[in-house]
C-alpha cells in the first residue's frame, strides 16, 4: 500500500489487492480525533497490510475504503528507523512495479510473507530489500537467468542475463557486481546474511537493480527514494 497526498483532505491510497491486483482508493484524512467514519492514518502507512469493504461502482476509478483492520499489524516495522525507511522504499518500488497488476496470488502472498518475516527479524535483515526485490521480479515474470552464470561473467541488464563479456555501461555488472547479484537472487532471508556486504555495495545494487526494473516493467521510473537508506547501513 502507498498513500499519495491529493488535496488538503484527501488523499489517493494504492492498495495491491489478493483477489483484484491494484485498485486505487479516495481516503478523507480525519479532521478531529473523534472522528470514525474514515480510516485512521496509521492503517495506511506505506507497508501495511489491511482488511477492508468497498462498494464497487460501475466506471469508477477511485473507490472509497471502509471497515479497515490492520491484518496483520506490524510490531517492528513502523517504529525501526531503518526497517521504516526501508518500507518506504520498497513502497516505491512497488507501487509503479504493480501500478498495472492484476490479480497474482503468489506475488501477493510473496509481498504478505516476506514482510511478516521482516518485521518479526531481530538481526541479519540488511539485504531483506535486495533479496525481497528480486523476488517480486521473479514473480512478475522478469526473473534474472540464473542457469546463465558462470563465475567472472558479467551481467546484462538489458538481457537479463550473465555474459562472459560486455563493454562497461549503466547497463552491465562487472565481474564482481554480478557475482554478488547471482548469489542475492539464488538465497533467502536466512541466508542471506551470509552475503556480506558494505552500506556502498547495497547502494550501488539497488542503484542497478532501479535499471534493471526499468528495462523490464514498462513505464517504471528512476525510484526518487533511492537515497532513503544512504549511511542507515554504516
Amino acid at each position: 500500500m502507498q498513500s499519495i497526498r491529493y488535496d488538503d483532505h484527501s488523499s489517493v491510497v494504492h492498495v495491491f489487492t489478493r483477489s483484484r491486483g491494484h485498485i486505487s482508493f479516495m481516503v478523507t484524512r480525519p479532521r478531529s480525533r473523534q472522528s470514525s467514519h474514515v480510516p485512521s492514518p496509521a492503517l495506511l502507512t506505506p507497508l501495511s497490510v489491511i482488511s477492508f469493504q468497498w462498494d464497487e461502482k460501475p466506471n469508477a476509478t477511485l473507490y472509497r475504503l471502509r471497515d479497515v483492520h490492520p491484518q496483520p499489524a506490524w510490531v517492528d516495522i513502523p517504529f525501526h528507523p531503518v526497517k521504516s525507511a526501508v518500507a518506504l522504499l520498497l513502497a516505491d518500488f512497488l507501487s509503479h512495479a504493480l501500478r498495472e497488476e492484476g490479480e497474482n496470488l503468489a506475488l501477493y502472498d510473496y509481498i504478505v510473507s516476506s514482510l511478516c518475516w521482516y518485521d518479526e527479524a531481530v538481526e541479519d535483515f540488511a539485504n531483506f530489500h535486495l533479496v525481497f526485490l528480486i523476488g517480486v521480479l521473479g514473480l512478475l515474470g522478469v526473473a534474472p537467468e540464473t542457469n546463465s552464470y558462470l563465475p567472472g561473467y558479467c551481467f546484462s541488464l538489458e538481457t537479463a542475463s550473465f555474459v562472459p563479456m560486455l563493454p562497461s555501461g549503466p547497463s552491465v555488472m562487472n565481474s564482481s557486481d554480478a557475482e554478488t547479484f547471482y548469489r542475492l537472487a539464488t538465497t533467502d532471508f536466512s541466508h542471506m546474511h551470509l552475503i556480506a556486504l558494505s552500506h556502498t555495495d547495497r547502494a550501488r545494487l539497488l542503484t542497478y537493480l532501479n535499471r534493471y526494473f526499468i528495462y523490464h516493467i514498462p513505464g517504471f521510473p528512476v525510484v526518487k527514494s533511492l537515497d532513503v537508506l544512504e549511511g542507515l547501513f554504516e
